[in-house]
């Protein structure tokens, strides 16, 4: 009787003792309050710089037209042409989009007590990735949905600047539709031996 009593008192020992590990491990690669802290400042302040850029970028008549760009933070006064300033629309409406995303990814994470230090990197890279794929997602539209004599004047910039938000906040799914196209016009690549396989 004794002998039982001693081996369930050791698998206890056991047992908390793994929980513990268990426990100090998740604490060592969860964020801490100071790192949560910076993370939504760059998050935040993040978002209301490119917010503030897309009102500065945006055509004061609703078309595009070369026009000034007055006082922007350190560049002060300089004149941009129609398409560069539709670039930077779709660019900064791309990072705008990928930071909606980390911000409800964050909040979630963080809600939930799981915000791991592996995850952080991303959350710095996504607006970036954002801007990334909807310059791409710009550029396959122009290039084969619009004539090359078509006039940029008679263009809103509100259906681009959508696009780039869209392609920001699902960005997986972008990725997976500029694929299909690349398919259609290239001759698909067969896996390799250490593929890993894509989710649907």
């Amino acid at each position: 009787m004794q002998k039982k009593i001693n081996k369930t008192s050791k698998s206890q020992e056991k047992i908390k003792k793994t929980s513990l590990l268990k426990s100090e491990q998740s604490d060592a690669t969860q964020v801490g309050p100071v790192g949560t802290a910076l993370i939504a400042a760059y998050l935040i302040l993040f978002s209301i710089y490119l917010l503030y850029s897309i009102v500065r970028f945006w055509p004061p008549t609703g078309s595009l037209c070369e026009s000034y760009i007055n006082n922007f933070i350190f560049f002060g006064t300089f004149s941009i042409r129609d398409e560069v300033r539709l670039l930077v629309i779709v660019a900064l409406s791309g990072a705008l989009g990928s930071l909606v995303h980390a911000l409800r990814s964050f909040y979630w994470y963080v809600g939930h007590r799981a915000l791991m230090r592996s995850w952080l990197i991303q959350y710095i890279m996504l607006p970036f990735v954002g801007t990334t794929l909807a310059l791409a997602f710009y550029l396959v539209i122009r290039g084969g949905f619009f004539s090359p004599q078509a006039n940029l004047t008679d263009t809103q910039p509100f259906g681009f600047a959508a696009l780039g938000v869209l392609v920001g906040m699902f960005s997986e799914q972008a990725i997976l539709k500029l694929k299909e196209i690349a398919n259609t016009l290239l001759t698909e690549p067969s896996p390799g031996s250490d593929a890993v396989p894509e989710e649907k």
